[in-house]
């Protein structure tokens, strides 16, 4: 964990969103270096938030957070267990980021796969980002597969050897697209 990358993250959310009462608190604690889960619990209480709508916050908080380390094209490992601790310490599960977010999640993955794919090859350093990035959102290998491949197809289409690719086509696809190309 980087405590200064996600204090300095979080101090740029909070100067640059317009947050309420406790989500501004829980970006001080942030910043401040005091954010535990009793901390968390106690700001809640305090303004007597539902925890219901506030998980909804939360997830969007992080998910600030995420693009702010996507920046970079890079996703380190210290930034992945800052992501992995948010998501403890909010209490964000499985699928949540898909259901609060989907719109979001959808233009970030385009965007990272259509970086990725732009060269039409993929190194081994980009296949670990695909994994961390569908491990980021609870994306099942499938899900993502199938955004894998549109992009894949436009590298195809670009002269792309399919080898150099890291995607899986069924034998039906596979062939499909190659008799039209």
């Amino acid at each position: 964990m980087q405590p200064d990358k996600l204090s300095s993250a979080f101090s740029r959310i909070k100067s640059q969103r317009e947050l309420s009462g406790y989500l501004q608190e829980i970006c001080t604690a942030i910043i401040e270096k005091i954010l535990d889960r009793n901390v968390v619990e106690k700001i809640l209480d305090s303004y007597g938030t539902n925890r219901s709508l506030a998980k909804i916050d939360l997830v969007h908080l992080t998910f600030e957070y995420i693009k702010i380390v996507l920046e970079d094209d890079v996703l380190t490992d210290d930034e992945k267990d800052d992501i992995n601790y948010l998501k403890l310490l909010f209490g964000i599960h499985s699928r949540d980021f898909w259901v609060y977010n989907k719109s979001y999640v959808m233009q970030i993955i385009h965007y990272q796969l259509f970086r990725i794919y732009r060269y039409n090859l993929i190194t081994d350093d980009e296949a670990l980002f695909k994994a961390d990035f569908q491990e980021m959102f609870d994306l099942s290998f499938d899900e993502m597969n199938e955004y894998y491949k549109s992009e894949a197809i436009d590298a195809l289409q670009r002269g792309a050897d399919i080898k150099d690719l890291d995607i899986f086509f069924t034998p039906t696809e596979y062939f499909k697209l190659k008799s039209n190309f």
